[in-house]
């Protein structure tokens, strides 16, 4: 009987993913560590490389700038995001569920997409920079900081507004009437009921936000200009042909591991202290606005959802664009760009559907068996679990790329150069 017990399913599955996080996250980070701590030219132990990056100026500017962008990114996500929730959520909107449904599409469009899409729009040829340059006024370019927290908010907002709605949903009515029986203004209401249990959600999905901030490295290499930023340089010095330095790509790594491996700790520790166990018997009241709050609220979600769309339409219009080189005939409407797309990159097309397939139905099995294993199992080594399930959200999808390609370059398993580290 002990024997079975050992033996059992559930054991095995928390085994399989134990040696799945080790083989794939652990090692391979442990290896960028381990290169981070040698010399790039003699390759004996050294701190330098760590030193190098607190006491060079280009360096410490890379972290300034990866903490800033992503700090303000982050920032007017939950100001966009939560206001968005709120209004969709709890109110009665014209088109409330439209709203909610298009305000969620930023997500699927790939950042450097949005980014090229916005250079469309706002760039010093764009269509809305030279629509406001005939009127005689200037605007401000979009490459930059500026243009990189734009794309930033705009397409990752929706993981602070899709996590707050959820946890509005699930306020039960009888708390709130409870408070306001009590004789609590409906001000006080929401900031002692209403906003302590939503507060967990807008901490989530800030981390997210921030998360996916600091590990991109596409859309500051698109529209940052000189704005260096650590994912990005990070992968610039493991792939330079001018003669990189790997060790110096561990150690930017290894720093940018550990700002969000730090920051995901805390939250998850300030979230468990904050987080309320609640089953909405009487889901929240759906309340109506005055007329002009109605207005505003509407305005505001629509206004939203409007900009952040921009990109897609830019793509769709550019897509049926006649086109001649880089030069884009607008008002000029074509067929043979997609008829070219079909002819000249079928591959890249099916290996994308084909990787992104692959790699969906393998997290859904994967993480559902580990779900289940810390949220029904639950103690010691259900609680580790959980804290390892975190390691590959806090690493850049480019630092875990580097590890794999570095880890798993020689020997009897080799991952460098093969669709799987991209499934991975």
């Amino acid at each position: 009987m002990a024997l079975r017990k050992l033996f059992s399913v559930w054991n095995l599955i928390f085994l399989l993913a134990a040696l799945t996080l080790v083989l794939l996250v652990v090692y391979p980070m442990y290896a960028i560590f381990q290169a981070s701590l040698l010399s790039a030219e003699t390759g004996a132990f050294t701190w330098d490389n760590y030193l190098s990056v607190f006491t060079t100026p280009f360096y410490r500017r890379c972290l300034w700038n990866s903490l800033f962008m992503s700090g303000l990114a982050t920032f007017f996500s939950v100001l966009i995001g939560v206001p968005f929730a709120f209004f969709t959520t709890r109110y009665k909107l014209p088109g409330a569920t439209a709203l909610r449904t298009l305000g969620t599409l930023p997500l699927i469009l790939p950042t450097f997409i949005g980014a090229e899409a916005w250079l469309l729009l706002l760039g010093r040829n764009g269509i809305i920079t030279r629509f406001f340059a005939d009127l005689g006024l200037h605007i401000p370019s979009i490459y930059g900081w500026q243009g990189v927290v734009l794309v930033f908010t705009l397409q990752f907002f929706p993981f602070v507004f899709l996590m707050v709605g959820a946890a509005i949903n699930s306020v039960d009515r009888s708390l709130e009437e409870a408070a306001r029986n009590l004789g609590a203004s409906p001000w006080r209401v929401f900031r002692t009921v209403t906003l302590p249990v939503v507060t967990p959600a807008i901490a989530s999905g800030a981390l997210i936000v921030f998360c996916m901030s600091i590990e991109n490295f596409g859309v500051p290499t698109i529209i940052g200009n000189d704005y260096k930023v650590l994912a990005e340089q990070a992968y610039s010095e493991f792939v330079s042909e001018m003669g990189g330095n790997p060790s110096m790509a561990g150690t930017l790594s290894t720093v940018l591991v550990v700002v969000t491996l730090a920051l995901t700790v805390l939250q998850k520790l300030w979230v468990e202290r904050k987080n309320y166990a609640m089953s909405a018997l009487r889901p929240p009241e759906i309340k109506t606005l005055p007329p002009l709050g109605r207005a505003l609220a509407w305005g505001f979600c629509a206004l939203v959802v409007f900009i952040s769309l921009a990109p897609f339409v830019m793509v769709m219009v550019a897509a049926v664009t006649k086109t001649n080189g880089p030069v884009l005939y607008y008002g000029q409407f074509t067929l043979d760009n997609l008829l070219i797309a079909l002819k000249v990159a079928p591959r890249p097309i099916l290996n994308s559907f084909f990787l992104s397939t692959t790699a969906t139905v393998i997290g859904m099995v994967f993480g559902l068996a580990v779900s289940y294993l810390v949220v029904r199992k639950g103690g010691v080594i259900g609680y580790a679990l959980d804290l390892a399930m975190m390691l590959p959200l806090v690493i850049a999808g480019s630092v875990l790329g580097i590890a794999l390609a570095a880890t798993y370059n020689t020997g009897p398993v080799v991952l460098t150069g093969t669709w799987m580290i991209i499934v991975l």
